[in-house]
């Protein structure tokens, strides 16, 4: 119970981790359920994912240009820190896995956020021998750059068993620096794990979030939106609500039972 306690403070605040508390709360859960042996982080910035990363992790392989002061050894004693170009240094350390016979259980990514550097990371893990059974979170996977190299990916292969892009989805900004850009999100690669997927054609399957995002956007730029009108919503059901009610009330009562043989000939003549 005391390391929940903890866990909590550290789960909503932070401000040197950079992800919603939304998406806070799916890294946590999904290291939860894991418990890895292994994992790799690609992007650690100051450190925010990586106290998770970490705290969950036997040993943990970060990857990023330069290691922020913060970031420090004795902060993270479990990680062992690759600093430079992860498009050259990743490559190496996963055939050094690969090699001595080492699994990934689990990876963040959430460093190059160009298209072709998201589109690397990714590939470069899913080639490698030594993710044939993990778990990957994409870190900004509806901002548009990110998108664009997640799309040209190689997921139709036979290890990876689950693709969602959308796992946690992200955020329009709204004012600001950031006011109309798009970040955040979450997205899920599963390799080696049998999941249960949906029904091929299944009737129930959501809009891709990038272009529902994308289509608002352009609808707040032409100056078109309307905010929902939450108080007439709440009217009209509550007249709906009244108006169920009164037929209700009519359908029990005698008139409406006597009448009921002549509303039957009156359909049966029609």
């Amino acid at each position: 119970m005391a390391t929940r306690t903890r866990s909590l403070p550290e789960l909503l605040g932070g401000s040197e981790w950079k992800m919603s508390l939304g998406e806070r709360a799916a890294l946590e859960g999904m290291l939860s359920l894991l418990e890895p042996s292994v994992s790799v982080e690609i992007g650690t910035l100051e450190g925010g994912s990586l106290e998770r990363v970490s705290t969950h992790s036997e040993l943990v392989h970060s990857f990023d240009l330069a290691r922020h002061p913060s970031v420090t050894t004795e902060r993270f004693p479990n990680v062992e820190f690759h600093e430079g170009d992860s498009h050259e240094l990743l490559p190496a350390a996963l055939s050094e896995l690969a090699a001595a016979g080492t699994n990934i259980d689990f990876a963040l990514v959430d460093g190059d956020h160009t298209a072709e550097g998201a589109r690397r990371d990714v590939q470069d893990l899913l080639d490698s021998p030594a993710t044939g059974r993990a778990v990957i979170l994409i870190h900004d996977t509806l901002n548009e750059r990110v998108r664009a190299g997640l799309e040209q990916v190689d997921f139709d292969r036979e290890k990876v068993t689950f693709v969602e892009l959308d796992f946690v989805v992200g955020q329009l900004w709204h004012g600001g620096s950031f006011d109309h850009a798009l970040w955040g999100g979450l997205g899920l690669v599963v390799t080696g794990w049998e999941l249960q997927r949906s029904a091929p054609g299944h009737a129930n399957r959501p809009h891709d979030a990038a272009e529902v995002y994308e289509t608002f956007r352009r609808t707040l730029a032409a100056g078109a939106v309307e905010r929902p009108q939450y108080g007439e919503i709440r009217s009209l059901e509550r007249q709906v609500l009244d108006t169920q009610a009164s037929m209700r009330l009519m359908e029990r009562s005698v008139s409406w039972r006597l009448t009921t043989p002549l509303r039957r000939l009156k359909r049966l003549f029609r």
